[in-house]
């Protein structure tokens, strides 16, 4: 296969919904890449990949990794046999810089966008249509606002819902939700306790039967810490999505959480994934993937895509507000907590342009650490 281009997009696609969160602009931030290949003796054909722009969206760092490594060095090679082997040479040539975060971000893009192109997507065989998905909230500025959402999130053909509140309104916003709405609720934390406030705040929620809290604890590779958690607590517990090696995966499924969240548009793209996804059959612990729950559909189609070829998803996280159909014509329908898969990933390049890349300030509180860090 030979590489002809490589091109990213930084975009700024807002969250916007009613009720409007707190994250509009914060979640505002994607960073796409579109890669030409081509066989020979055939036509030329497209990929895209998505890199999650994390840590409060500092995309300089990731566009610095496809501008100084990837794009250069791919188009050097142009001529690619197997794109698994390139991204096992590059992991070895940036292990200095730290192959996670930023690093594995930037690969994840350019990986998904190459495998994408490649047409790699049809030799693995799809084992249902219909993936269960749930919808992931951002984060509204009371309980009012996500009990309002909740009633959305069912009418748009959700059954669970991902509250993403400040620890401290979990418990009211459980109660208001529980006793208006049927609808299973699950929480995510991101990372606020130590193990003791942890144990109390799990000992008070668990009457509510939620499916799952993420990340309790601080810092999230503290697996000795989740360990202890894991065996105290009845209430099941899911991690992972700042998890980037296998290592690291390894090392927080023997911490006997109950569920491994990988990103795969964090940890290095689809190779990777995979990998994750088979460490965690063979660990006999469910896999639901992480996904920022924003107006973007590229990592989404990808994850829906290996959910389709893979019955160890257990379900996919998705974003309750619509998605741009301007720029992604063939958005999957939601019905009865599933999502039908489409057979590939449509864009409108030419829509991209709606939606300009913003460059501001974007911090995500996401722990509310008693301590005010």
């Amino acid at each position: 296969m030979e590489v002809i281009d490589i091109k990213y997009f930084p975009l700024s696609i807002p969250y916007i919904d009613d009720p409007q969160p707190l994250w509009v602009n914060e979640w505002g931030i994607q960073l796409y890449i579109k890669a030409l290949v081509r066989e020979e003796g055939q036509e030329i054909r497209v990929g895209w990949g998505e890199t999650l722009v994390a840590g409060s969206g500092i995309i300089s760092s990731y566009i610095g990794v496809i501008e100084d490594l990837l794009i250069p060095y791919i188009m050097k090679e142009r001529k690619i046999n197997s794109v698994s082997s390139l991204f096992e040479r590059l992991e070895k040539i940036t292990f200095t810089a730290g192959n996670c975060g930023v690093v594995s971000g930037a690969f994840s893009g350019v990986e998904m966008a190459l495998n994408h192109a490649s047409n790699s997507y049809k030799y693995i065989g799809r084992v249902r249509e219909r993936v269960p998905v749930y919808a992931s909230f951002p984060r509204y500025k009371d309980c009012k606002e996500a009990l309002k959402a909740s009633r959305i999130a069912v009418e748009r053909g959700f059954d669970l819902i991902k509250l993403h509140q400040p620890y401290s309104e979990v418990e009211d916003c459980l109660k208001e939700i529980k006793r208006e709405i049927n609808v299973k609720v699950a929480i995510d934390l991101n990372c606020p306790f130590d193990y003791e406030r942890a144990i109390k705040f799990l000992d008070r929620i668990s009457r509510y039967e939620v499916e799952w809290v993420e990340e309790p604890i601080w810092p999230p590779n503290d697996y000795e810490t989740m360990s202890k958690l894991a065996e105290k607590t009845g209430v099941l517990i899911a991690a992972g999505e700042n998890e980037f090696t296998l290592t690291g995966f390894k090392r927080l499924m023997n911490s006997g959480i109950a569920l491994v969240q990988p990103d795969i548009a964090k940890i290095g793209g689809l190779k990777k994934f995979m990998d994750v996804l088979s460490l965690a059959k063979a660990m006999n612990i469910k896999v639901i993937p992480h996904l920022r729950p924003q107006r973007s559909y590229i990592a989404l189609f990808h994850t829906l895509y290996v959910a389709s070829t893979n019955l160890w998803i257990k379900m996919v996280e998705y974003p309750l507000a619509p998605l741009p159909r301007d720029v992604f014509p063939l958005i999957p329908e939601v019905k009865k907590g599933e999502a039908i898969v489409p057979d590939n990933l449509v864009i409108n390049e030419d829509a991209l342009r709606n939606y300009p890349f913003e460059r501001k300030l974007r911090v995500l509180m996401f722990s509310d650490l008693p301590e005010g860090g």
